[in-house]
């Protein structure tokens, strides 16, 4: 056999005849190759990153929302059913990693204190998969709904996670069941304060996505405005209302607590949302 000396080359077996100079050479190629990987190995091993391909071990979620919206619809009251057929072709079309690759989540929520409005939460890799999206027949569905006169009015909030930790964004499947309550949270922090903040939000988001310490969220995700880096929106969706209170006797609902009533907060405002009423189960992604 062949003795493998790291810094050095091969060592020849001490029976062994005098090699053609070509064998020789191929040797000494193939004995580099082995201790390039010997030393390679153990390093991804100790930087905890596989040598596989993250996207085939674990699919797109893995990667940062580069390119999202939060897009806020009033709907014509008589024009519900048309927009539910749209955006039923729109949002399920949309997860399908054939049809629409660079999508990472579409969801479509309904707001609580008005049963005519409506937010999409949609979460692309970059800006060139969002294009993407818009030349499909699927998002088709719902320019021609658009067309059609049945939008009152319509706003959209650029967002992404690609600035912030890898934590942000949830990789987590949410489970088959709807939101019967959820809320995006819109916070304006202190600059000087935004370190502090991403602590805490650590703290908060990553342990509220644990059933054992908080059984009722589905699904937590902090986002980041691309028109304002000290802007911020959390996502928080859970099974019902009794879920979202007792989020909030929790340790880590406590670390965002704490961090609000240290002044580094200097606005929030809050949409209450929810899926549970909008017909079948597709508005919600598993």
């Amino acid at each position: 056999s062949i003795l493998v000396r790291l810094g050095g080359p091969a060592e020849l077996p001490c029976c062994s005849p005098v090699m053609p100079r070509r064998t020789f050479a191929t040797l000494r190629l193939l004995t580099a190759a082995v201790a390039v990987a010997l030393l390679i190995r153990p390093l991804n091993v100790f930087v905890g990153r596989s040598s596989a391909n993250p996207r085939s071990a674990h699919g797109p979620g893995l990667r940062a929302v580069g390119s999202g919206v939060l897009v806020n619809v009033e709907i014509k009251p008589d024009r519900l059913e048309d927009f539910f057929t749209a955006m039923e072709d729109d949002a399920t079309k949309s997860r399908d990693k054939g049809l629409d690759p660079g999508c990472l989540r579409f969801d479509l929520l309904r707001d609580r204190e008005d049963p005519n409005k409506f937010v999409f939460y949609e979460c692309y890799v970059d800006d060139e998969a969002a294009a993407e999206h818009k030349t499909t027949s699927h998002y088709k569905s719902w320019a021609d709904f658009k067309a059609s006169g049945g939008v009152v009015s319509q706003s959209v909030a650029k967002v992404e996670t690609s600035s912030l930790p890898a934590w942000a964004f949830q990789t987590e499947a949410c489970g088959d069941k709807p939101t019967g309550s959820a809320v995006f949270v819109t916070v304006e922090i202190k600059p000087d304060r935004v370190k502090d903040f991403l602590k805490a939000m650590e703290d908060d988001v990553t342990k509220s996505r644990d059933k054992s310490l908080d059984p009722g969220c589905l699904r937590f995700d902090l986002l980041r405005d691309r028109e304002d880096p000290n802007k911020f929106v959390f996502y928080e969706a859970y099974v019902d209302d009794d879920g979202a209170a007792q989020h909030k006797t929790t340790s880590h609902y406590k670390s965002w607590a704490d961090f609000k009533a240290s002044g580094g907060v200097v606005s929030q405002a809050v949409a209450k949302m929810e899926t549970a009423s909008i017909p079948g189960t597709w508005a919600f992604q598993p």
